[in-house]
Protein backbone atom coordinates (compact mmCIF):
# COMPACT_ATOMS: atom_id res chain seq x y z
CA UNK A 1 0.00 0.00 0.00
CA UNK A 2 1.17 3.51 -0.78
CA UNK A 3 2.33 5.90 1.90
CA UNK A 4 0.16 8.71 3.25
CA UNK A 5 0.85 12.24 4.44
CA UNK A 6 -0.43 13.27 7.85
CA UNK A 7 -0.69 16.88 9.01
CA UNK A 8 -1.25 17.97 12.60
CA UNK A 9 -2.42 21.57 12.25
CA UNK A 10 -2.19 23.59 15.44
CA UNK A 11 -2.35 27.21 16.44
CA UNK A 12 1.41 27.27 17.14
CA UNK A 13 2.94 24.77 14.72
CA UNK A 14 2.22 22.58 11.70
CA UNK A 15 3.63 19.06 11.94
CA UNK A 16 3.73 17.07 8.71
CA UNK A 17 4.99 13.56 8.02
CA UNK A 18 5.25 10.91 5.33
CA UNK A 19 3.84 7.74 6.89
CA UNK A 20 3.73 4.07 5.91
CA UNK A 21 0.50 2.07 6.15
CA UNK A 22 1.99 0.42 9.26
CA UNK A 23 2.36 3.75 11.04
CA UNK A 24 6.09 4.27 10.58
CA UNK A 25 7.13 7.89 10.05
CA UNK A 26 9.56 8.06 7.14
CA UNK A 27 10.11 11.79 7.11
CA UNK A 28 8.85 14.60 9.33
CA UNK A 29 8.82 18.38 9.07
CA UNK A 30 7.63 21.01 11.54
CA UNK A 31 7.13 24.71 10.90
CA UNK A 32 5.47 27.62 12.76
CA UNK A 33 1.82 28.13 11.86
CA UNK A 34 2.15 31.93 11.86
CA UNK A 35 -1.55 32.29 12.61
CA UNK A 36 -1.09 36.00 13.33
CA UNK A 37 -0.21 36.58 9.67
CA UNK A 38 -3.60 35.50 8.35
CA UNK A 39 -5.21 32.57 6.57
CA UNK A 40 -3.22 32.82 3.33
CA UNK A 41 0.08 32.51 5.20
CA UNK A 42 -1.16 29.50 7.14
CA UNK A 43 -2.37 27.78 3.97
CA UNK A 44 0.95 28.57 2.25
CA UNK A 45 2.79 27.05 5.21
CA UNK A 46 0.69 23.89 4.97
CA UNK A 47 1.43 23.58 1.25
CA UNK A 48 5.15 24.22 1.84
CA UNK A 49 5.29 21.57 4.57
CA UNK A 50 3.72 18.98 2.26
CA UNK A 51 6.25 19.81 -0.46
CA UNK A 52 9.08 19.33 2.04
CA UNK A 53 8.23 15.70 2.81
CA UNK A 54 6.30 14.43 -0.22
CA UNK A 55 8.11 11.62 -2.00
CA UNK A 56 6.80 9.36 -4.75
CA UNK A 57 3.16 8.42 -5.11
CA UNK A 58 0.95 8.79 -2.05
CA UNK A 59 -2.49 7.39 -1.26
CA UNK A 60 -3.69 10.75 0.02
CA UNK A 61 -3.30 13.53 2.57
CA UNK A 62 -5.00 13.70 5.96
CA UNK A 63 -5.29 16.87 8.04
CA UNK A 64 -6.17 17.03 11.72
CA UNK A 65 -7.32 20.49 12.82
CA UNK A 66 -8.89 22.19 15.81
CA UNK A 67 -12.63 22.64 15.35
CA UNK A 68 -15.22 23.63 14.73
CA UNK A 69 -15.10 22.20 11.25
CA UNK A 70 -17.24 20.30 8.77
CA UNK A 71 -15.54 17.04 7.89
CA UNK A 72 -18.08 16.34 5.12
CA UNK A 73 -17.24 19.50 3.16
CA UNK A 74 -13.64 19.76 4.34
CA UNK A 75 -14.24 23.27 5.68
CA UNK A 76 -12.72 24.80 8.81
CA UNK A 77 -15.40 27.11 10.13
CA UNK A 78 -14.31 29.20 13.12
CA UNK A 79 -11.47 27.85 15.31
CA UNK A 80 -10.21 29.87 18.26
CA UNK A 81 -6.48 29.73 17.46
CA UNK A 82 -6.51 29.81 13.65
CA UNK A 83 -7.43 32.72 11.33
CA UNK A 84 -9.86 30.55 9.36
CA UNK A 85 -13.47 31.53 8.77
CA UNK A 86 -15.22 28.98 6.53
CA UNK A 87 -12.01 28.14 4.69
CA UNK A 88 -12.46 25.16 2.29
CA UNK A 89 -9.05 23.73 3.21
CA UNK A 90 -9.64 20.27 1.74
CA UNK A 91 -10.57 21.72 -1.66
CA UNK A 92 -7.53 24.03 -1.64
CA UNK A 93 -5.03 21.26 -0.83
CA UNK A 94 -6.73 18.76 -3.14
CA UNK A 95 -6.55 21.20 -6.03
CA UNK A 96 -2.86 21.92 -5.38
CA UNK A 97 -1.65 18.30 -5.09
CA UNK A 98 -4.22 16.43 -7.23
CA UNK A 99 -4.75 13.72 -4.64
CA UNK A 100 -7.43 12.76 -2.13
CA UNK A 101 -7.47 14.96 0.96
CA UNK A 102 -9.32 14.29 4.23
CA UNK A 103 -9.98 16.72 7.08
CA UNK A 104 -11.12 15.93 10.60
CA UNK A 105 -11.09 17.18 14.17
CA UNK A 106 -7.72 16.72 15.88
CA UNK A 107 -9.26 14.77 18.78
CA UNK A 108 -10.86 12.36 16.29
CA UNK A 109 -7.43 11.94 14.71
CA UNK A 110 -5.95 11.07 18.11
CA UNK A 111 -8.63 8.43 18.67
CA UNK A 112 -8.12 7.01 15.18
CA UNK A 113 -4.35 6.82 15.70
CA UNK A 114 -4.90 4.83 18.88
CA UNK A 115 -7.37 2.55 17.11
CA UNK A 116 -5.12 1.85 14.13
CA UNK A 117 -1.59 2.03 15.56
CA UNK A 118 -1.80 2.36 19.34
CA UNK A 119 -3.37 0.96 22.48
CA UNK A 120 -6.70 0.27 20.77
CA UNK A 121 -5.51 -1.61 17.69
CA UNK A 122 -6.77 -4.98 18.99
CA UNK A 123 -10.23 -3.61 19.81
CA UNK A 124 -13.37 -2.66 17.89
CA UNK A 125 -14.71 0.26 19.96
CA UNK A 126 -12.23 2.87 21.16
CA UNK A 127 -12.69 6.17 22.98
CA UNK A 128 -9.78 8.60 22.73
CA UNK A 129 -9.46 11.48 25.19
CA UNK A 130 -6.97 14.34 24.92
CA UNK A 131 -6.20 16.46 27.98
CA UNK A 132 -4.67 19.86 27.40
CA UNK A 133 -6.10 23.36 27.10
CA UNK A 134 -9.43 21.58 26.74
CA UNK A 135 -10.70 18.01 26.77
CA UNK A 136 -11.06 16.53 23.31
CA UNK A 137 -12.73 13.26 22.48
CA UNK A 138 -13.23 10.80 19.65
CA UNK A 139 -15.10 7.52 19.20
CA UNK A 140 -13.81 4.95 16.70
CA UNK A 141 -15.82 1.89 15.66
CA UNK A 142 -14.05 -0.79 13.60
CA UNK A 143 -11.29 1.68 12.62
CA UNK A 144 -13.75 4.35 11.49
CA UNK A 145 -14.47 7.63 13.27
CA UNK A 146 -18.06 8.00 14.44
CA UNK A 147 -19.26 11.53 13.62
CA UNK A 148 -22.99 11.50 14.29
CA UNK A 149 -24.44 14.36 12.25
CA UNK A 150 -21.04 16.10 12.32
CA UNK A 151 -19.79 16.76 15.86
CA UNK A 152 -20.19 13.53 17.84
CA UNK A 153 -17.96 12.79 20.85
CA UNK A 154 -17.49 16.39 22.00
CA UNK A 155 -17.01 14.68 25.34
CA UNK A 156 -15.40 17.59 27.17
CA UNK A 157 -18.70 19.49 27.09
CA UNK A 158 -20.71 16.87 28.96
CA UNK A 159 -21.93 18.24 32.31
CA UNK A 160 -20.82 16.58 35.54
CA UNK A 161 -22.04 19.38 37.86
CA UNK A 162 -25.06 21.30 36.62
CA UNK A 163 -24.36 24.32 38.83
CA UNK A 164 -20.59 24.11 38.36
CA UNK A 165 -18.02 26.59 37.00
CA UNK A 166 -18.83 28.70 33.95
CA UNK A 167 -17.59 27.24 30.70
CA UNK A 168 -16.66 28.77 27.36
CA UNK A 169 -18.98 26.24 25.69
CA UNK A 170 -21.87 27.65 27.82
CA UNK A 171 -22.52 24.17 29.23
CA UNK A 172 -21.49 25.21 32.73
CA UNK A 173 -20.05 22.51 34.94
CA UNK A 174 -18.79 20.47 31.98
CA UNK A 175 -15.98 17.94 32.33
CA UNK A 176 -13.52 20.33 30.67
CA UNK A 177 -13.97 22.98 33.36
CA UNK A 178 -12.83 20.46 35.99
CA UNK A 179 -10.00 18.48 34.39
CA UNK A 180 -8.42 20.51 31.56
CA UNK A 181 -5.84 23.28 32.00
CA UNK A 182 -8.13 26.00 33.39
CA UNK A 183 -9.86 23.54 35.70
CA UNK A 184 -6.58 22.33 37.20
CA UNK A 185 -5.40 25.90 37.60
CA UNK A 186 -8.65 26.75 39.42
CA UNK A 187 -8.33 23.74 41.72
CA UNK A 188 -4.80 24.78 42.63
CA UNK A 189 -5.76 28.47 42.81
CA UNK A 190 -3.03 29.65 40.49
CA UNK A 191 -0.20 28.53 38.19
CA UNK A 192 -0.50 26.35 35.08
CA UNK A 193 -0.99 22.54 35.13
CA UNK A 194 2.49 21.79 33.86
CA UNK A 195 4.10 23.81 36.65
CA UNK A 196 1.76 22.11 39.12
CA UNK A 197 2.94 18.74 37.83
CA UNK A 198 6.55 19.75 38.45
CA UNK A 199 5.61 20.70 42.00
CA UNK A 200 3.90 17.34 42.47
CA UNK A 201 7.04 15.57 41.28
CA UNK A 202 8.92 17.41 44.05
CA UNK A 203 6.41 16.16 46.62
CA UNK A 204 4.35 19.34 47.00
CA UNK A 205 1.23 18.23 48.93
CA UNK A 206 -1.05 20.92 47.51
CA UNK A 207 -0.09 19.98 43.95
CA UNK A 208 -0.61 16.27 44.63
CA UNK A 209 -4.02 16.97 46.19
CA UNK A 210 -4.95 19.04 43.13
CA UNK A 211 -4.35 16.09 40.81
CA UNK A 212 -6.20 13.80 43.23
CA UNK A 213 -9.28 16.00 42.84
CA UNK A 214 -8.80 16.36 39.11
CA UNK A 215 -8.54 12.58 38.74
CA UNK A 216 -11.75 12.03 40.68
CA UNK A 217 -13.63 14.53 38.51
CA UNK A 218 -12.21 12.90 35.40
CA UNK A 219 -13.37 9.52 36.69
CA UNK A 220 -16.93 10.86 37.06
CA UNK A 221 -16.82 12.11 33.48
CA UNK A 222 -15.38 8.84 32.20
CA UNK A 223 -18.11 6.89 33.98
CA UNK A 224 -20.73 8.87 32.05
CA UNK A 225 -18.84 8.26 28.82
CA UNK A 226 -18.54 4.51 29.49
CA UNK A 227 -22.27 4.31 30.29
CA UNK A 228 -23.04 6.05 27.00
CA UNK A 229 -20.65 4.24 24.65
CA UNK A 230 -19.60 1.02 26.45
CA UNK A 231 -16.23 0.99 24.65
CA UNK A 232 -13.65 -1.80 24.76
CA UNK A 233 -10.98 0.65 25.89
CA UNK A 234 -10.45 4.34 26.73
CA UNK A 235 -7.08 5.82 25.78
CA UNK A 236 -5.97 9.11 27.33
CA UNK A 237 -3.35 11.39 25.80
CA UNK A 238 -2.49 15.07 25.55
CA UNK A 239 0.11 17.03 27.48
CA UNK A 240 -1.69 16.80 30.81
CA UNK A 241 -1.61 12.99 30.57
CA UNK A 242 2.08 13.33 31.54
CA UNK A 243 0.70 13.75 35.07
CA UNK A 244 -0.88 10.27 34.87
CA UNK A 245 0.85 8.99 38.00
CA UNK A 246 -0.80 11.73 40.05
CA UNK A 247 -4.41 11.48 38.81
CA UNK A 248 -4.93 7.90 37.57
CA UNK A 249 -5.52 6.35 41.01
CA UNK A 250 -8.46 8.58 41.96
CA UNK A 251 -9.73 8.46 38.37
CA UNK A 252 -9.96 4.67 38.48
CA UNK A 253 -11.47 4.74 41.98
CA UNK A 254 -14.26 7.05 40.83
CA UNK A 255 -15.06 4.86 37.82
CA UNK A 256 -15.11 1.65 39.86
CA UNK A 257 -17.39 3.07 42.54
CA UNK A 258 -19.86 4.58 40.06
CA UNK A 259 -20.04 2.04 37.23
CA UNK A 260 -22.50 -0.83 37.76
CA UNK A 261 -20.23 -3.60 36.51
CA UNK A 262 -16.58 -4.08 35.62
CA UNK A 263 -15.50 -1.04 33.55
CA UNK A 264 -13.40 -1.23 30.41
CA UNK A 265 -9.65 -0.66 30.40
CA UNK A 266 -8.53 2.95 30.82
CA UNK A 267 -4.93 3.46 29.70
CA UNK A 268 -2.43 6.18 28.87
CA UNK A 269 -1.39 6.69 25.26
CA UNK A 270 2.09 5.53 24.30
CA UNK A 271 2.14 7.05 20.81
CA UNK A 272 4.64 9.86 20.35
CA UNK A 273 3.05 11.47 17.29
CA UNK A 274 -0.61 10.50 17.58
CA UNK A 275 -1.85 13.68 15.89
CA UNK A 276 0.20 13.11 12.75
CA UNK A 277 -0.45 9.37 12.64
CA UNK A 278 -4.17 9.83 13.10
CA UNK A 279 -4.32 12.41 10.31
CA UNK A 280 -2.49 9.99 8.01
CA UNK A 281 -4.87 7.21 9.04
CA UNK A 282 -7.82 9.27 7.76
CA UNK A 283 -6.67 8.24 4.30
CA UNK A 284 -6.60 4.55 5.28
CA UNK A 285 -10.04 4.83 6.89
CA UNK A 286 -11.87 5.52 3.63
Amino acid sequence: MQNTIGIDLGGTSIKTALITSKGRIIKKYETPTQADKGSKTVVDNIISSIEKIKSGKIAGIGIGSPGPLNYKTGTITNPVNLPFRNIPLRKIIQSRFKTKVFLDNDANCFALAEAVFGQGKKYENIIGITLGTGLGGGFVINKKVYHGRNNAAELGHMTIKYDGPKSRCKNNGCIETHVAARGIKRLFNGSDPYSICKLALKGNKKAIKTFDKMGYYLGIGLTNIIYAFDPDIVVIGGKISDSWKFFSKTMNEAVKERYFTKPCKIVKSNLKEAGILGAGALVLEK
